[in-house]
């Protein structure tokens, strides 16, 4: 600093100062924000940006904490302490323009991330040089910062807060491959991953999107106190702000899956396993993560009693006509004999379609093997009694029933949804 220092004084040389200061912002790794625009994208990743901004701000909180603890000891010269001034307003000039550059990026879930990354550093700072330089209010670097973040802020709440859903269904390729319509779709694991770093920075996710009030209304979101993550923790448990947040992302992840399993419902059963996957996925990563807190008490059970209704209806749509073959005619409905001819050996029914189910649903995969165990069981249960039933009741069927006992068919239905 002492080096660059005298560039600063009045009457300063533009291109001495300019050098000048991106030697000093070289120091923090960040000298790069002096350069041309960063146009389309950033010119480093997201995490490094974030960390050097962040060293940034730090270097500047221990100058003022310095000139803070030891001013009455230091010898500066009101030359040098205006020199001084020059050279932070600069500094946090350059970093403004930064700031200006996420502002002006193409909407996207890096944009938005690198947003939340780089508002608490930056917001932070401002103050700090205004009460160690006594900068009045008005002053044009306050000025900027107030600027510069609103439309931080908005620009970031433009991102998705307009409309959640398409924001979620707008990023990551959404196709999904022919023929695995039955696993896990990557996005879940991306999106999901996504929303815990963005609980990474609770403070400004809960000013730029936990905020309920107008997107425009910015600059009352960037005037506001901030409050201590553990006060946001003790909102988001209570039902509003973020925890509301969350649960709403997480509900656009899930009806975009939704409307993915299109895709899977001409196979009878496949879009109920596909949806039954996903959402054990997401309940599984929610529960096991740092978005569980941040979740209202009755998430669980809803998501519980979801997938029983896809258990439910992957029943009714791949098994139950499958079953249905074995269904006796108890004689309180005349049949038409077109359907009593088709009818007359439906062990031999059963048995093709069982078949039929059983080679499609072997190439089935469900990954979660507690969900696989219970997927098994239930169609254990439903198929098995039928098939030991008829033989009992049908003893004409035992040579045929020869080639598959009721002990092989539950082992082969054992077999199913190892992909």
């Amino acid at each position: 600093m002492l080096v660059v220092l005298p560039n600063f004084s009045l009457p300063a040389v533009a291109a001495a100062r300019s050098k000048a200061l991106a030697d000093w912002l070289d120091g923090f790794d960040v000298g790069w924000v002096v350069g041309g625009g960063t146009g389309e994208s950033l010119p480093l990743p997201r995490r490094e940006v974030a960390r050097r901004v962040g060293a940034w701000a730090e270097a500047l909180h221990a100058m003022e904490r310095v000139f803070r603890l030891h001013k009455p000891g230091l010898r500066v010269s009101e030359k040098e302490a205006a020199a001084l001034g020059e050279l932070v307003a600069a500094s946090a000039g350059a970093m403004l323009k930064l700031v200006r550059d996420i502002s002006a990026l193409k909407s996207s879930p890096s944009k938005l991330l690198v947003a939340l990354d780089v508002y608490v550093p930056a917001w932070e700072t401002y103050p700090v040089l205004a009460r160690l330089f006594s900068w009045a209010p008005s002053h044009p670097v306050l000025a900027a910062a107030e600027a510069a973040l609103a439309d931080l802020v908005n620009a970031a709440r433009v991102c998705c807060r307009r409309d959640l859903r398409a924001f979620v269904r707008a990023y990551y390729p959404w196709r999904m491959p022919p023929g695995d319509g039955e696993v896990i779709h990557p996005c879940v694991g991306f999106w999901m991953g996504y929303f815990r770093c963005m609980l990474r920075n609770r403070i400004p996710l809960y000013f730029i999107l936990g905020n309920d009030g107008n997107p425009e209304d910015s600059r009352r979101a960037v005037s506001q106190p901030l409050l201590p993550a553990r006060a946001i923790s003790a909102e988001g448990a209570s039902g509003g702000g973020l925890s509301h947040l969350v649960a709403e992302l997480i509900s656009c992840l899930e009806a975009v899956v939704e409307e993915k399993s299109s895709s899977s419902a001409a196979v009878p059963g496949l879009r109920q396993l596909f949806m039954l996957n996903n959402t054990c996925a997401i309940m599984l990563q929610a529960m096991g993560s740092d978005l569980r807190p941040f979740l209202p008490p009755e998430w669980l059970r809803v998501r519980e009693e979801r997938m029983e209704g896809y258990i439910k209806g992957y029943m009714d749509a791949a098994w139950a006509p499958v079953v249905s073959r074995l269904e006796l005619d108890d004689g309180r409905a005349s049949r038409p004999s077109i359907i009593v001819s088709r009818r007359r050996d439906p062990l031999h029914a059963f048995l093709s379609a069982l078949e039929d189910a059983c080679s499609e649903q072997r190439r089935w995969k469900v990954p979660n093997p507690v969900l696989r165990g219970i997927i098994r069981k239930v169609v254990t249960e439903s198929v098995v009694p039928m098939y030991r039933r008829f033989l009992q009741e049908h003893p004409e069927a035992h040579a045929v029933a020869t080639r598959l006992t009721a002990e092989e068919l539950e082992h082969q239905l054992s077999n199913l949804f190892e992909g």
